[in-house]
């Protein structure tokens, strides 16, 4: 019986259409799959801008495809009388893909914690490989599974086509050349994502097609933002604010009473003579991890009973109900609680390049003034290169999860270590210190996920998602608090220190509302030294290196973003600056403004008398100030 040969082709131009489509079709599900999954955020969308943000999209989406993939189709297409040739460049191609879907699959996973696409997290998250691995064989595990097993069909499928069905087949040099010419100016185009002049897309060019931030969001893809952000560590942005303007406001809203600053090319600099009652205090940071304050009974009315701890430590310390963290990462609360820095888009990430910019750092002054400086955090030495930065801050001594030994037999492990363990280690290191007085501060990880169950006690809640987590370790940190007041107690250091619990940023936002997304705990509690009262005025993260230096009456010159919230006067003028992502925000007692830096994104009033247009110039004025003089390296004089 005769059997016919398949007959064999050059299918390499046709297949590169193929892939494009391919991969534009995958960024398009991710779209779509944003869109379905998270319809609350987008509610407020009309149709046209729905419809313009799925069209404008992808221009977003062809900006990678032809970023990634063009280089590859090119060579495919070269003259070359080779299988492999063409095999292993479909490989690569389908490798590519892999990657892309994996980007786009994590940012949809990543998406809901703070309602905006990947951005400055790459540039950490590439740097701490074991949480990566970590969360790739835990809560991403079936996901990997699903596109392994995709790109090893396709792997498969490319060997068996390449064999039986592909021969290398070439036209005239002039229509081979004009193929590879038709092949870059389509790269180029799709690179540039416009016919016009000036640069190629970034991330600040989406505000060209969308007017608010959810219409921004179904715009951009987390592949685009990602490889924006992480190829040069920040965000290109636009603020046109006058500097001069913008440094004499910034002047006007960060100066307390008893504050000077008489330093021409440090603007922001200054000093305190203001007398303080208290002496010989020490000072005691416990950062928490993503702690919102809706789930701690006492500052938001609930019933979850899963912090008797904090709650009596609001009832009995100073605690400040409108506060509001500097960013929505860790690193933004490490900055803004260590060495009052705010993180500004458009510039380098801590620990990624603004750390060359000569700063104030809280540590180094306390360590000048004589005192035991140290930082503790549960996670790993080089986890977000805090235990570097604390060091090149000025702590004596820092230490990361290497260093600390475990106690207590846990259920599972957690994969930012353990809060008591943190806790009980500084409180040995203070103990056995040899100088009077001691600045610390411990960074806990218990309630970052994927969360791990603790001890069996605190399995108070049962279920698999993410508020019953989050419930269970908060209840295991909020005890592992509790144990470490008690060691201060029977160590004899409670009564002369003052403990500030304030988290790093929130987790569990319900809305897109500044005032819910950046809203934290923050409580100075030191029964024998500060009042037990609640204040409802507005303050920041950024205010606490201030504030720590009037408490301790620590007289020396520094450059802070806030204000003593000690301080009581002007409280209707007070602010919390954030930073969301390539966004900028302000939130004051009236109201808060969410700005791109080129134009007024969106408000939200809380008081009649609210006037967005002024909260607007005023944070564009800010954000200029610290872009200018932190670029400028004004920021503080140098040594």
């Amino acid at each position: 019986m005769w059997i016919k040969k398949p007959q064999k082709s050059d299918f390499r131009f046709r297949w590169s259409f193929y892939i494009v489509l391919l991969a534009a079709a995958m960024f398009l599900a991710a779209r779509v799959a944003l869109f379905e999954s998270f319809r609350p955020v987008f509610e407020g969308l009309t149709k046209p801008e729905i419809w313009s943000a799925f069209l404008n999209g992808m221009r977003f989406d062809f900006s990678v495809i032809a970023l990634f993939l063009g280089p590859l189709i090119f060579l495919l297409n070269l003259p070359v009388n080779s299988r492999r040739w063409a095999k292993w460049l479909l490989y690569i191609i389908a490798g590519v893909m892999l990657v892309l879907a994996g980007v786009l699959a994590a940012d949809l996973i990543y998406f809901p914690k703070v309602n905006r696409h990947i951005a400055e997290e790459i540039v950490q998250i590439s740097h701490d490989w074991g949480f990566v691995i970590s969360y790739m064989f835990g809560p991403a595990l079936w996901p990997l599974v699903g596109l392994l097993t995709v790109f090893a069909g396709a792997c498969c499928f490319i060997r068996w086509k390449i064999t039986t069905r592909f021969a290398p087949q070439f036209g005239s040099p002039l229509a081979e050349g004009g193929k590879l010419l038709l092949i870059i100016l389509l790269i180029i185009l799709g690179v540039r994502g416009h016919l016009g002049r000036g640069k190629s897309l970034g991330v600040a060019d989406v505000y060209n097609y969308a007017r608010t931030p959810s219409a921004a969001a179904l715009t951009l893809n987390g592949a685009f933002t990602a490889y924006q952000v992480g190829r040069k560590g920040r965000v290109d942005v636009q603020n046109d604010y006058p500097v001069d303007k913008a440094i004499r406001l910034a002047r006007e809203q960060l100066f307390s009473p008893g504050e000077t600053g008489t330093y021409a090319l440090y603007p922001l600099m200054r000093e305190s003579d203001t007398p303080t009652k208290l002496k010989d205090v020490n000072i005691m940071i416990v950062l928490l991890e993503g702690w919102h304050p809706r789930f701690v009974d006492s500052l938001s009315g609930g019933s979850y009973g899963v912090t008797p701890v904090f709650d009596d430590l609001v009832k009995h310390g100073l605690t400040f109900t409108n506060a509001y963290a500097a960013g929505l990462r860790s690193i933004f609360g490490f900055a803004a609680v260590f060495g009052g820095v705010p993180l500004i888009p458009g510039l380098p990430m801590f620990g990624y390049g603004l750390e060359l910019t000569a700063l104030s750092p809280m540590p180094k002054n306390f360590s000048n003034a004589g005192y035991y400086t140290f930082f503790a955090q549960t996670s790993h030495r080089d986890s977000y290169r805090m235990c570097a930065l604390a060091s090149f801050l000025g702590a004596k001594e820092s230490y990361g999860w290497e260093d600390i030994p475990q106690l207590l037999k846990y259920q599972d492990k957690a994969p930012f270590g353990y809060d008591y363990e943190a806790l009980m280690f500084a409180a040995d290191k203070i103990k056995n210190r040899k100088e009077k007085n001691f600045m610390g501060m411990v960074f806990t990880g218990i309630t970052h996920e994927p969360f791990a169950r603790t001890l069996p006690q605190f399995n108070k809640y049962e279920g698999d998602d993410w508020e019953t987590g989050f419930k269970n370790t908060l209840a295991y940190a909020d005890w592992s608090i509790g144990e470490f007041l008690k060691r201060a107690k029977e160590d004899g250091w409670f009564d002369n220190t003052v403990f500030i619990f304030v988290a790093d940023h929130t987790s569990g936002a319900k809305t897109d509302s500044l005032y819910d997304k950046f809203r934290i705990p923050l409580v100075m509690y030191a029964p024998k030294l500060l009042p037990a009262e609640k204040r409802s005025m507005t303050v920041s993260q950024l205010d606490l290196v201030p504030t720590l230096y009037a408490l301790t009456g620590l007289h020396v010159p520094y450059t802070a973003f806030g204000r003593n919230m000690l301080d009581t006067s002007r409280r209707d003028e007070r602010f919390a600056f954030v930073s969301e992502g390539v966004n900028i925000g302000l939130i004051t007692p009236q109201g808060a403004v969410r700005h791109s830096g080129a134009q007024l994104l969106d408000s939200e009033a809380q008081k009649d008398t609210f006037n967005a247009q002024e909260a607007a110039e005023k944070l564009q004025a800010l954000d200029k100030a610290a872009y200018t003089l932190l670029k400028e390296n004004r920021w503080f004089e140098h040594e």
